[in-house]
């Protein structure tokens, strides 16, 4: 890890759902406490257990968040893209990281002292109202997971993958809508609760049906209504 000091521009926090609806000034007054860490591809960021700090917001690279299984497996809970934050679930409710966290390419962060924002909360209840709403979003986000996890068939669990994917690449009324896959075929099955020989056998079944085609890193979605229909 490297940290720099140089200036955080405000839009980054005004893309995130935690600070969404804070003034210009607001938001400044956060980023004078913040840092710029930068993290090389596979390098982690925090253990399972590690005394907490604080939470990151990512402007470049990806993250990925997880937990060690008892067969010593990573399961993996969440993929931070940029304008996402994580690490922020022990801000109050205290105690250590609750998961382990790891640069999948190169990532360029921000850091937000957890001793230094509570201070600065304590007198903005606008700041505590927005992370409030945005906890809430997140646990929304964590319990669909879960609950992904423990009923869906990989075949759903994959669709819906692709679905969100597409979505956040804003592909969805191109005639053949696609998402660019940036994580490692393992990464992408651990992330939908399987492993790389089931993901293949998975890709070559969608493809020989005709839902999907597949070109290098690129997956080109063919019959998009067949698709959704697989997430039910």
């Amino acid at each position: 890890m490297t940290e720099q000091k140089e200036k955080i521009p405000i839009k980054v926090l005004h893309n995130l759902s935690l600070f969404s609806n804070l003034s210009d000034r607001q938001i400044g007054r956060i980023t004078s406490i913040c840092k710029v860490v930068k993290f090389k591809k596979n390098e982690i960021i925090f253990r399972e257990e590690d005394p907490y700090r604080g939470f990151f917001i990512v402007m470049k690279g990806m993250i990925k968040i997880y937990k060690i299984s008892l067969e010593g497996k990573a399961i993996i809970l969440h993929l931070i893209k940029p304008f996402e934050s994580f690490g922020d679930v022990p801000l109050f409710e205290g105690g250590n990281y609750p998961v382990h966290s790891e640069a999948i390419s190169e990532a360029e962060l921000i850091f937000v002292p957890k001793k230094e924002f509570i201070r600065l909360i304590k007198n903005n209840s606008v700041i505590a109202f927005n992370m409030l709403a945005g906890f809430s979003k997140k646990m929304r986000m964590l319990t669909q997971k879960v609950e992904e996890l423990s009923t869906k068939e990989v075949t759903n669990r994959f669709a819906r993958f692709l679905l969100t994917e597409i979505k956040k690449t804003g592909t969805e009324s191109l005639p053949e809508p696609f998402v660019r896959i940036s994580i490692s075929k393992k990464d992408i099955a651990a992330y939908i609760g399987t492993i790389i020989d089931t993901l293949s056998r998975l890709l070559k079944k969608l493809q020989t049906e005709k839902i999907i085609r597949v070109s290098g890193k690129t997956i080109f979605i063919l019959d998009m209504k067949r698709l959704k229909s697989l997430t039910k």
